[in-house]
């Protein structure tokens, strides 16, 4: 699981709390003292299917980066991506990853998304740079 915050967490059901603080704090390096808040708000972002994110990463030419969002038919969904060289396009692929959205397709382009979604599942979006590599930011939200 990518945790906003930039933490990267394997999580199982199986863990127990104790086993989670142990992963927050080997993977991540946060001092033990903020575990606990971090704890809490992972739990409850599980619980509530988290409806907004941003990420940061890079991707190489030729190489593609996938985020998924899960959302439900008439949710709202808002997009933006943001690189250092303006290199940086997404797009964003319906549930079953056959078809895109309107004006986020392959040749699209897009860098600022915004649209009714119109079924249930989960979205893929798909992000790559233009030109040479790309170090991004993409935010997202669903409301």
């Amino acid at each position: 699981m990518i945790w906003p915050y930039g933490l990267t967490l394997m999580f199982a059901s199986d863990r127990t709390r104790e086993k989670e603080t142990l992963v927050l704090h080997q993977f991540a390096g946060v001092r033990s003292s903020i575990i606990p808040t971090v704890l809490l708000l992972l739990f409850a972002c599980l619980a509530i299917a988290c409806s907004k994110g941003s990420f940061s990463g890079s991707v190489v030419r030729g190489e593609r980066a996938r985020h998924l969002v899960n959302a439900k038919a008439g949710q709202t969904l808002d997009v933006s991506i943001t690189s250092n060289e303006n290199n940086a396009v997404f797009q964003i692929y319906r549930p079953g990853e056959k078809e895109t959205l309107p004006g986020a397709g392959e040749t699209d382009d897009a860098t600022k998304w915004s649209g009714k979604l119109p079924g249930d599942g989960e979205y893929v979006i798909v992000v790559g740079p233009t030109r040479g590599s790309a170090t991004y930011k993409i935010t997202y939200s669903v409301k």
